[in-house]
């Protein structure tokens, strides 16, 4: 550690000396007389661009040196925090009212040799899981059920209970969905990409975490990667477990957390090729006796207990009967309390003579009863969310491969999304013809000219680039990640901006917008302006600056799914304040339109390469505007509230896969069973 410092205090050396020299040699230009710069002017516009320099020697530092010399720990500290502070397990999600399902597992001998030792007495319990985590050698452990079985639910209170109990010495668990790992992607280029895409750190940062060997990779949907009848050695789940067989911490199996569907884990395992030097673990059904148990203690059922007896009683007279079997699962046992919560009768269940069929009437109230739940009042209509989802749930079925998250961005480069990146290329390209054909009729000749057009046709480029999958963003994923407006985390922004290790650089950079203000608001005689309408029109300027080194002093906070659209929102106003200046001015002046649209449509220009993902984004919203609501995040969110959707770091998810594929069959919520369309247990059966 102590090299470390020393070697960041060595590359600070330099950066120091190369600021000092330039600004000796700055103010003896300023303070020669008759020589130098003769007014209050121009020796203001040089002292600004100095400290322009400074600031941004500052801001080379601490991306360079500061983060070499961060002890790790520290680093380990904070995205802990983020993680606790992003995956907060729902009460709605394990049952809500109190009562939660009791899930429990047990330890399966591996059919080959190289697995990880097991505890020699373990818990079998969701409290339990992080002990017999801790008593496996080495740490890897495979968590495996029948579909609905509660594996996410036990991998996100695995990693809220171990990040709770974590020790210094311990790595971070984060929770990362695996359907968007690409074939051709090395396992710790991923684990990067989501660490800077969902906890908004820095790439940096992130790498030296998991080289450091702190970060507990806890994947989700080995199942939910191929489609069925996929040849098992050219599947995407092969191709994950080879991987991790791979991924080490020096000479040690680094350690890994992995969820997995019952039927595919036993044909991975018996090909020959699982994961080496990993436990696992399988979740047992839910018993008729504790489906009894759950269902009687709810808050409904005490209360309506003539609707619900018919119901326990066929549980406790059939336990292997078609309702016992339906709710074997958590995930149905809970979908189907808040079902028939409050209002709906239960005893339409008994009539059922299949799963499918107890699955439709179930689901069929499962939408209206977490509307109701949500909100007295209800801000949407149980219509119109069923609706919304269904487009939502048909976007990720059209990209195959068993996708279930939701990336907001990434919606205008689904495939289904053909149009709206089309809008986008026109936008872009309309932006770019009219600022040249509005500037090269009185362009100066020479250098100047070309030299606007070339800057022109690289923003342009720059902005159209972003349709790539590997695409350069001007802005990376953390300088966009903000959390919400009235969040208590600005408050939080502000203080370790004025007291954290980067406060000279803020102070430093906050000479500039200080001396642009003096200028314009100082009287005559102190070489200002005395402008105060001006002072009016640049204050939201200098407000939105300080907004966005606030923000960049959250560093690791986590801001949610919605943090993007934020981000650039906030970057459009940034460009938007000085536009609206130039315009008024303008028009103060007497010009006319015409000499002020270059410069604003410039700004659209540049406000394209910038935040290019945002534009995407609006542009798929416009071609969609009747099939999904224009404030689709605010929606999600709503839908967060109330349990139809789960949010896992940036993405959403619909609560369950089985979910997602039975809102996917039904565009219009059911008025009477009907027969099923498929068998959800065999669905993705390799």
């Amino acid at each position: 550690m102590k090299a470390k410092r020393q070697a960041g205090r060595r590359e600070w050396v330099p950066l120091t000396v190369v600021a000092c020299v330039l600004l000796a040699l700055c103010l003896a230009y300023v303070l020669a007389f008759g020589e130098g710069a003769e007014t209050l002017a121009d020796r203001v516009a040089l002292v600004m661009m100095v400290l322009t320099v400074m600031a941004l020697v500052v801001s080379l530092r601490r991306g360079t040196g500061a983060t070499a010399v961060e002890h790790g720990a520290a680093l380990a500290e904070r995205l802990g925090q983020t993680v606790e502070s992003a995956e907060l397990l729902s009460r709605r999600v394990i049952g809500g009212d109190r009562v939660p399902v009791r899930v429990t597992f047990a330890f399966r001998r591996s059919a080959h040799a190289r697995s990880a030792t097991r505890p020699l007495v373990p818990n079998g319990t969701l409290d339990g899981l992080v002990a017999d985590y801790r008593a496996v050698r080495p740490r890897r452990l495979v968590i495996t059920g029948e579909p609905g079985a509660g594996k996410s639910v036990l991998a996100r209170a695995f990693v809220a209970e171990f990040n709770r109990r974590r020790t210094e010495a311990e790595p971070v668990p984060v929770l990362l969905p695996l359907d968007d790992w690409g074939r051709q992607e090395l396992f710790r280029d991923w684990v990067v990409r989501h660490l800077v895409r969902d906890y908004g750190i820095t790439s940096a940062h992130a790498a030296q975490l998991i080289d450091s060997g702190l970060v507990l990779p806890v994947l989700d949907g080995l199942d939910e990667l191929d489609e069925p009848g996929v040849p098992l050695p050219d599947s995407r789940a092969q191709q994950v477990l080879d991987a991790l067989t791979g991924y080490q911490s020096g000479l040690e199996p680094a350690p890994v957390v992995l969820t997995c569907r019952t039927d595919l884990y036993d044909v991975l395992e018996a090909s020959g090729r699982p994961m080496l030097d990993a436990a696992r673990v399988e979740i047992d059904p839910v018993e008729a006796q504790e489906a009894v148990r759950f269902l009687a203690m709810r808050q409904d059922a005490i209360h309506r207990e003539g609707d619900w007896r018919p119901v326990l009683d066929e549980l406790r007279a059939h336990p292997q009967g078609v309702l016992a079997r339906s709710l074997s699962t958590p995930w149905r046992l809970v979908a189907m309390a808040t079902a028939y919560e409050q209002v709906d009768n239960p005893r339409e269940l008994l009539g059922a003579r299949t799963e499918q069929e107890v699955t439709d009437r179930m689901f069929a109230h499962f939408i209206p009863a977490s509307v109701r739940a949500v909100d007295e009042e209800p801000r949407y209509s149980p219509e119109r969310v069923h609706a919304w989802l269904h487009q939502l749930a048909l976007q990720l079925e059209s990209r195959g491969g068993g996708v279930n998250t939701l990336v907001l961005p990434e919606l205008a480069r689904s495939p289904g999304a053909l149009w709206a990146r089309v809008l986008y290329v026109v936008t872009v390209g309309l932006l770019a013809l009219v600022t040249l054909w509005t500037f090269l009729p009185e362009a100066p000749q020479g250098r100047l000219g070309r030299g606007f057009v070339l800057l022109v046709v690289g923003i342009t480029v720059t902005a159209l680039l972003l349709l790539r999958p590997g695409r350069l963003r001007l802005l990376p994923y953390a300088a966009m990640c903000l959390p919400s407006w009235r969040s208590p985390l600005w408050a939080v922004a502000a203080k370790a901006v004025l007291t954290g290790r980067s406060r000279w650089g803020v102070l430093v950079s906050s000479v500039l917008p200080t001396l642009v203000l003096w200028r314009i608001l100082a009287p005559e005689w102190l070489g200002g302006m005395g402008d105060w309408t001006m002072a009016l029109a640049i204050l939201p300027t200098l407000m939105l600056y300080a907004g966005l080194v606030a923000g960049h002093g959250l560093d690791a906070t986590v801001i949610g799914p919605s943090g993007w659209l934020r981000g650039g929102a906030l970057v459009a106003l940034v460009l938007l304040c000085p536009a609206g200046v130039l315009l008024g001015l303008s028009l103060r002046a007497g010009l006319g339109l015409d000499t002020a649209l270059p410069p604003l449509v410039l700004f659209g220009l540049l406000y394209c390469a910038l935040s290019g993902d945002t534009v995407m984004y609006l542009c798929w919203l416009l071609i969609h505007f009747r099939r999904v609501p224009f404030r689709l995040s605010r929606f999600l969110d709503w839908c967060h509230a109330a349990g139809l959707i789960r949010i896992t770091g940036g993405v959403y998810q619909f609560r369950h896969r089985e979910f997602q594929e039975w809102i996917a069959r039904h565009p219009a919520p059911l008025t009477r069973p009907t027969a099923p369309a498929r068998d959800p247990a065999t669905a993705r059966t390799p």
